[in-house]
């Protein structure tokens, strides 16, 4: 279900139309290190390698995003958590319920929000590294994507609804 056209009624061509969606509720872990326990052995637990500052792995069904020194998200779409050695469950924290994952569909995704990120979206390691945490007007964001035509967007819940008018309202104005 599309929640929005956020391209309707703009000059732009069909075949540039960006669709924003709310996606299905994610499971959505934050993993914290400790003195004992690191963020790259929690990683090599997981999926069996190490992540980076910046750098994200896995899949649609189990991801996890690094862009914290001693933090990172793994969120998982509908699918069972892995199991997570006793030693890391301490470090990990719901916090699911505080955000809202949106999809933005369409062919020039990247384009229209780096026209609006602080961090250029269009940069050589952002665009080799596919993910980004950066503001968004004022929204913090977390954008992630696989194929740039199918982007995830992750925000605060209690700012869902504000970001996705923001959208809506910024996207006749841009020039793409």
């Amino acid at each position: 279900m599309i929640d929005i056209e956020i391209t309707q009624g703009s000059s732009w061509p069909e075949s540039f139309a960006l669709s924003l969606t709310e996606a299905k509720p994610s499971e959505i872990l934050s993993v914290q290190s400790n003195n004992e326990h690191s963020i790259s052995k929690f990683c090599c637990s997981v999926l069996g390698e190490s992540l980076e500052l910046g750098e994200m792995s896995g899949g649609d069904t189990l991801r996890l995003i690094r862009h914290w020194p001693h933090k990172l998200y793994l969120i998982t779409d509908g699918t069972p958590l892995p199991k997570i050695e006793p030693r890391y469950a301490g470090l990990t924290t719901d916090i699911s319920d505080g955000y809202c994952k949106f999809c933005l569909a369409g062919e020039r995704s990247i384009a229209f929000l780096d026209q609006y990120c602080l961090l250029g979206l269009q940069q050589e390691i952002i665009l080799a590294t596919r993910t980004a945490k950066t503001m968004l007007g004022h929204y913090p964001v977390i954008i992630w994507w696989d194929d740039e035509a199918e982007l995830s967007l992750l925000v605060e819940r209690s700012l869902s609804q504000s970001f996705r008018d923001y959208l809506s309202i910024l996207a006749p104005r841009s020039g793409i």
